[in-house]
């Protein structure tokens, strides 16, 4: 007899356990347990006191796309008001040209809705890039380019092969053509880098999207298939108000107030599998929980297939190409700094907004080979010169006074970085510090006063304390798995898992090594219960009046952004 027993049990306690757990108790009314090897919830969703006292940084998902949540918003009204909140800066991208002494300024969608702010100061550099962003924008903000988009984002793999997914499609094509944004087949086989080259003529926007290119954890000289959509990104990064975290209490109160059960310092060793179906679960000190319904994994595909299954339980093409999972890339170093004072850009004689922008990229020059240099040096495991490194950073106290002491700032960086495996503790140990030393080298070339004068201290957060989280082992790279085209959409993270169904009957899977992937959002959940739901006649709110899709993920884009320009107006 097991220890307990649930109608769904849950390895891990991160996002995606959070989230799908969410819809399983109140769409599927089940009775829930989740398991988690931590001292506490919300995985990737973690803001502590690291950097100093009162200073407050979020140690992994920091940038957050008004799309991550909208089904939750829609279906779970208190979840904004629990602390899922988004955000966003004045200008929400941008970047800086030293040797130019100039900067681009991307406005957010919050305060520049039509985008016509941002075009003025991409005419600065070319006013046929100035015109284009126009028309692109429109085509994305369009019902039908936000209908294409809802379709991609949140239906399972097998989904998205239905007839009226490809009329969508179709829909929103002759608009992005008629934009100048052409998606043909050598757009589709060629890198992003030349995509945005063949898009746009000025170096500077080519730059803006290479970098958040490369913060999606794509290589930008690898293959293009989600190029099209990327510019419209730019405008729409955001942030959660109140650090990450609250994010996860939002749900962890939600599912509480629902009889969902948690167990953290309990590892998970085993899936119980009996004639060929999951029945429980047993955890490292030898307690066996039963699952009367589903287990769900939310580990990575190594972890699922080897650990969790066992390999004789799986055929021999599926767990040689989990053997052959690619996890390297996509490894940060994510550094936070309690400061005295905002940074002060020299190029905001410039434009003096670029002091209020969010993920603003600090680069040499104007020239998007640099990000591209710096990918191929990472991926050799040598760190580049000084002069290829493309660190974006951002300072969220100047829009949220929780994030640091009153007067006193925090401020935060991203840069690409070998994996943790490429070192061993004791280089980790050195590395660390060495890496604070050039960063801020570096940024105080562009913000003099981003000196050790000005830092009261620094949270060394790198891959290799990215292991802390179990599915981001053995690399401790953010995307839990590399954005190669054989490891994304359907194949992410193989054909044969990417459904959220294993070999076993009634263990399921996702994370964030399942499409969409890279993010704190509610992707890979949602979709993951779309499956579990279809699969056992548990409730769809998709099909309940009123919540047709995608046109209800749609309304609540515009729902949200209403929502956060009326409770966050930008001072």
């Amino acid at each position: 007899m097991p220890d307990e027993t649930f109608d769904a049990v849950i390895v891990g306690g991160g996002t995606t356990a959070l989230y799908t757990a969410m819809y399983l108790m109140k769409y599927g009314g089940m009775s829930v347990g989740i398991f988690e090897r931590r001292h506490e919830i919300g995985g990737c969703l973690s803001t502590e006191e690291a950097a100093a006292p009162g200073f407050r940084g979020n140690q992994h998902a920091t940038m957050m796309f008004n799309w991550y949540h909208l089904p939750f918003y829609r279906d779970f009204p208190e979840f904004w008001d629990y602390g899922a909140q988004h955000d966003q800066y004045l200008v929400s991208d941008g970047a800086i040209f030293r040797k130019e002494q100039t900067c681009l300024a991307i406005y957010s969608e919050k305060d520049d809705p039509t985008q016509e702010r941002t075009a003025k100061e991409i005419a600065r550099f070319s006013e046929k890039d100035a015109e284009k962003w126009l028309k692109m924008w429109k085509a994305w903000g369009s019902d039908e380019g936000l209908a294409a988009r809802m379709d991609q984002l949140f239906l399972p793999a097998e989904w998205r092969v239905r007839p009226e997914v490809f009329e969508r499609q179709l829909a929103i094509y002759p608009k992005l053509v008629e934009a100048g944004i052409d998606p043909d087949s050598l757009v589709l086989a060629s890198s992003h880098l030349r995509a945005a080259k063949e898009w746009w003529e000025s170096k500077e926007l080519q730059y803006c999207i290479a970098r958040l290119v490369l913060t999606g954890a794509f290589d930008v000289n690898q293959t293009a298939a989600e190029a099209p959509g990327f510019p419209a990104q730019l405008p729409i990064l955001g942030f959660n108000r109140g650090g990450t975290h609250q994010i996860a209490h939002s749900a962890h109160h939600i599912l509480v107030a629902g009889g969902a059960k948690f167990f953290t310092h309990a590892e998970v060793e085993q899936v119980i599998i009996e004639n060929g179906a999951a029945k429980g679960i047993r955890l490292t000190d030898g307690t066996e929980i039963g699952a009367r319904k589903l287990v769900l994994s939310t580990l990575n595909p190594r972890q699922l297939v080897f650990d969790l299954i066992g390999r004789e339980h799986v055929e021999e093409k599926l767990a040689r190409r989990v053997e052959l999972w690619e996890d390297t890339f996509g490894c940060l170093m994510w550094y936070s700094f309690a400061i005295h004072e905002a940074p002060k850009y020299e190029a905001a004689a410039f434009n003096p907004d670029i002091n209020k922008t969010f993920w603003l990229g600090l680069a040499e020059d104007a020239d998007p080979e640099h990000i591209a240099r710096e990918t191929y040096y990472m991926k050799l495991g040598i760190w580049p010169p000084l002069e290829d490194w493309c660190p974006t950073v951002w300072c969220h106290s100047m829009y949220d006074p929780s994030y640091a002491p009153a007067g006193k700032h925090v401020a935060n960086n991203e840069c690409v970085g070998p994996a943790a495996s490429a070192h061993t503790e004791k280089e980790w140990l050195k590395i660390k510090k060495w890496f604070a030393e050039e960063l801020i080298k570096l940024w105080s070339k562009h913000a003099p006063n981003m000196n050790w004068d000005n830092i009261i201290g620094c949270d060394y957060n790198t891959p290799y304390d990215n292991l802390r989280m179990k599915n981001l082992a053995p690399h401790g790279a953010m995307s839990g798995g590399d954005r190669t085209p054989y490891q994304s959409f359907e194949n992410r993270p193989t054909p044969e898992l990417a459904n959220h169904r294993t070999p076993i009957k009634n263990l399921y899977c996702t994370g964030g090594q399942w499409w969409v992937g890279t993010n704190a959002g509610g992707t890979e959940s949602y979709s993951c219960y779309r499956i579990i739901a279809t699969d056992l006649g548990l409730g769809k709110p998709w099909e309940e009046q009123g919540k047709e899709e995608p046109h209800s993920l749609v309304q609540q884009y515009r729902l949200t952004l209403k929502k956060m320009q009326e409770t966050f107006p930008t001072t």
